[in-house]
């Protein structure tokens, strides 16, 4: 039999016949798709133009009841192919017809591409702004949102391994992020989300970030461990390429922000402000080459060389704790001065230091806290920017007032000055500004020597100086003392030449200090007298928070100041119940007093709706007292509004005095909201 009559014949080409020789041969059926829809950016249209093509190409070559069928999962991610490839088909088309209608600014900014909107997102710093572009529409909320909007303000710890995984995974995320805050080891991480978006811990993390890994969290020893935090940390910093704000308050491990600054120059050059809080960063080089106790063990790495400059950089700050972990025997600015080599458009410069708690005492801790304060006279000597206009230089030491002078005379531009330095064994004895120095202040706190060194220093133009804080006056005239070489009486002479509007004490002796005081600034608006010094039985008075009892004579005093606005230091009201604040004030007479819900100190309180809260006499009497004071404050004072809230001055609240149409005057208790806590 020939080889042609054993040839089996030949079957048509079907569908079944091509899936069985492709079984045979060992080649898939249809090609994998992954159906996650994070796996497919809204950033690549080309690519989800492809995965769209592969999944309908899959359809013909299904079995029985699957052809020509989605699965659920294959549904959803079609539609989100589509989404991404129809703006790009949209626009083309409206681009290529020329009978079709203009698209305005407006509606053609919607019908971008997602590429497109996603770089002008990236323009867009601040969160208010970015809520205000993703609440236009759809599309837009669909890039704002979970781009944009979750990244551009995290806050978490050191350790939040999986935060910086994410972000070396998603490249695109990370130069998201505007502004990073480092939180300190030793915060609470409890709460029903594991500590994630919680207000009592203040950490923030996108909600695109996963659950931590255990096998990136475990580690054998606790050195490899911090070594893996700052590996995982150092590679996600990288990749922030639009960081604009960055805080480090990571104080309790031995990662230093002396070795992550290298990363922050070579790749956060955008970078404008920075804060550290950290005692690593007055460590001298004398303490790192000798460090024998144990206490901190710093991570070793090779140092490298770091030519680059933060041109954009204008705010600056330093600050340390009073934790005992990694305090220095002997701090110095080294690093700092490093640092701050880098910056040459600084405009803030803030350095803190706070001596640490000593472990045997408190008279050890204050007999070395003067020599354990890093000394500043290189920095001042040799430290220049041309653009600074605020400085805050705490708890430092100065071996004489010459780098000080020079200091201060070289930048003409300062505006704030704020001076806590202790200059040789004698204060601002010897100090003497050159002429013409501080032209443009407008601010100063320092004690009464260097605010009268100032003040009295020749000036061309009169100096804008409206603000003076920090000072105390000693309780006489004369005022001769070994430790003091200007007089109240010579100070309070110099300080009638400026113009003060604001005015804020740390403490007084006696009522004659305020009156000389009254009589040396009678345009002052804002008067804070701090507390009062001197006796015992004195200052246990003022710490029991009762009011004056010579109330009369302190609103005659006060009148004398016709353009007075704000007095805080002196305690004018009785304290009333927190029932009495919370409930009607029906039987009170003409007293109003408004409370804000979310106060703290009086959560639970309230008064059922119809009922009038029940008062005893002495809080009736108080209440009457109050409207008396109330009355006299606004009849001898016409334009005091805010003074003091009996509870104390630093509790958030203050008492607001205000008049009707007759002129009679009424008080509110009303709650202080700053700025960082309604931050977006």
């Amino acid at each position: 039999m020939s080889s042609a009559g054993s040839r089996k014949p030949s079957l048509p080409l079907t569908s079944a016949t091509i899936r069985s020789r492709a079984r045979k041969a060992g080649e898939p059926t249809q090609q994998h798709i992954n159906t996650n829809l994070s796996a497919h950016p809204r950033t690549d249209p080309i690519s989800a133009f492809n995965v769209l093509l592969k999944l309908f190409a899959s359809l013909p070559g299904r079995v029985g009841g699957c052809k020509y069928k989605f699965t659920p999962a294959e549904h959803t991610l079609s539609l989100h192919l589509l989404s991404i490839v129809e703006p790009y088909t949209f626009h083309g088309v409206r681009a290529l017809d020329t009978s079709s209608p203009k698209i305005t600014r407006v509606s053609g900014l919607v019908y971008q591409p997602t590429e497109i909107l996603d770089a002008i997102m990236s323009h867009v710093d601040t969160k208010r702004d970015l809520l205000h572009v993703g609440l236009c529409c759809k599309q837009l909320h669909s890039i704002v949102f979970p781009r944009h909007f979750e990244y551009r303000l995290i806050r978490c710890k050191v350790s939040s391994i999986s935060v910086w995984n994410h972000l070396v995974v998603h490249k695109s995320l990370a130069r998201n992020v505007r502004r990073l805050e480092i939180l300190d080891e030793r915060c609470l991480s409890s709460g029903p989300n594991g500590g994630r978006n919680d207000a009592n811990n203040g950490m923030v993390i996108p909600r695109g970030v996963l659950e931590g890994d255990t096998d990136l969290e475990s580690t054998d020893d606790e050195l490899g461990m911090h070594n893996k935090q700052e590996r995982y940390f150092v590679a996600a910093l990288t990749r922030m390429t639009g960081l604009r704000v960055f805080k480090w308050a990571c104080n309790h491990s031995p990662i230093s922000m002396q070795h992550l600054w290298p990363v922050l120059m070579t790749r956060c050059v955008t970078l404008q402000t920075v804060e550290i809080c950290d005692n690593l960063i007055f460590a001298s080089q004398v303490d790192e080459n000798n460090n024998s106790d144990g206490e901190v063990a710093i991570v070793s790495r090779p140092k490298r060389k770091v030519h680059a400059a933060l041109s954009e950089m204008t705010s600056v700050a330093f600050r340390s704790t009073a934790h005992s972990y990694g305090s220095s025997k002997h701090p110095d600015l080294s690093h700092i001065s490093h640092i701050l080599n880098q910056c040459p458009h600084l405009k803030n410069l803030e350095i803190t230091y706070t001596s640490p708690r000593a472990s045997n005492g408190g008279a050890t801790a204050q007999q070395t806290a003067s020599s354990s304060r890093p000394s500043v006279d290189e920095f001042l000597m040799y430290s220049r920017w041309r653009n600074l206009t605020s400085v805050a230089l705490t708890n430092l030491r100065c071996g004489s007032t010459a780098p000080l002078a020079a200091f201060l005379w070289a930048h003409q531009a300062l505006e704030v000055l704020h001076l806590d330095i202790n200059v040789g064994a004698a204060g601002f004895r010897a100090i003497e500004l050159p002429d013409d120095s501080l032209p443009n202040l407008r601010e100063i706190k320092a004690p009464k020597d260097m605010v009268n060194a100032v003040i009295t220093c020749p000036s061309t133009h009169p100096r804008p100086l409206e603000t003076i804080k920090g000072f105390k006056l000693a309780g006489c005239g004369n005022n001769i003392g070994s430790h003091r070489t200007v007089s109240d009486g010579v100070f309070l002479g110099n300080l009638r030449r400026v113009p003060v509007r604001r005015i804020e004490m740390i403490g007084w002796h006696d009522m004659d200090d305020i009156k000389r005081l009254v009589a040396a600034i009678p345009g002052v608006t804002h008067l804070d007298i701090g507390k009062r010094i001197g006796s015992r039985e004195k200052e246990r008075a003022a710490a029991t928070g009762s009011p004056v009892t010579n109330m009369v004579e302190w609103a005659e005093l006060l009148s004398t100041l016709p353009e007075l606005t704000a007095a805080h230091g002196i305690k004018f009201f009785y304290e009333v119940a927190a029932v009495g604040v919370a409930g009607s004030i029906s039987a009170a007479g003409p007293t109003c007093i408004g409370e804000h819900s979310n106060n703290r100190s009086d959560h639970g309180l309230g008064t059922i709706p119809g009922k009038t809260p029940q008062l005893s006499m002495m809080e009736r009497s108080r209440m009457r007292k109050n409207d008396e004071i109330a009355g006299v404050l606004a009849w001898k004072c016409s334009k005091l509004r805010r003074v003091d809230h009996w509870e104390c001055s630093e509790g958030g609240k203050v008492v607001v005095l205000l008049r009707d149409e007759s002129g009679k005057g009424r008080w509110e208790v009303r709650r202080l909201i700053y700025k960082s806590r309604v931050q977006l």
